[in-house]
């Protein structure tokens, strides 16, 4: 909450809201980034980013399926949102086929065939721009302050980076590595 300024709370209020405008049952969140944003999560799959590989089910009465390589996660973060319920990744079709009679909203621009296929068998799809695009899009004054504090620290070591390579480019053998 102290790097972003929302807790994951909040913005899913935000996304309920929506759902319920919408007369939505379950929002469909196929965008790995976008579940990070909503959860103020950061992921370990990948070594060089922080984007978990993972999708979430977003029900109107707040309840949350988080859908992943169970072997990844540990039990701090189980406990931490110990009001989501947590599903492998290889069950996703065997749990969607499960699902019947919902109307459920998808991302138009980013889920795949397959699991747009699966949704629509025994339910109604709304497909439009997932409302968390725009949402974090919006800056408030704690993300604004450490995107400048980021740019700072960015500046400084691409500064250094600079300085070292002037001082060394035609005394060292530098390669790309």
């Amino acid at each position: 909450d102290k790097a972003v300024g929302k807790n994951t709370n909040q913005k899913v209020k935000i996304i309920i809201k929506n759902l319920k405008k919408n007369k939505v049952d379950l929002h469909f969140v196929s965008d790995p980034e976008n579940v990070a944003w909503l959860l103020n999560i950061r992921g370990k799959d990948s070594p060089y980013s922080p984007i978990p590989n993972c999708r979430l089910l977003l029900g109107v009465n707040g309840k949350k399926t988080f859908f992943c390589n169970k072997n990844k996660i540990d039990k701090f973060f189980v406990k931490k949102f110990k009001d989501m319920t947590f599903v492998d990744e290889s069950l996703i079709e065997v749990f969607f086929n499960k699902l019947k009679g919902k109307k459920i909203m998808i991302d138009k621009s980013k889920l795949s065939i397959f699991f747009k296929d699966l949704l629509k068998k025994n339910n109604s799809i709304i497909e439009q721009i997932d409302p968390i695009n725009f949402l974090k899009s919006i800056k408030n004054k704690t993300e604004i302050k450490n995107s400048e504090k980021s740019h700072l620290l960015d500046g400084v070591a691409l500064t250094k980076f600079i300085f070292w390579l002037e001082k060394n480019y035609r005394k060292k053998r530098i390669t790309e590595i």
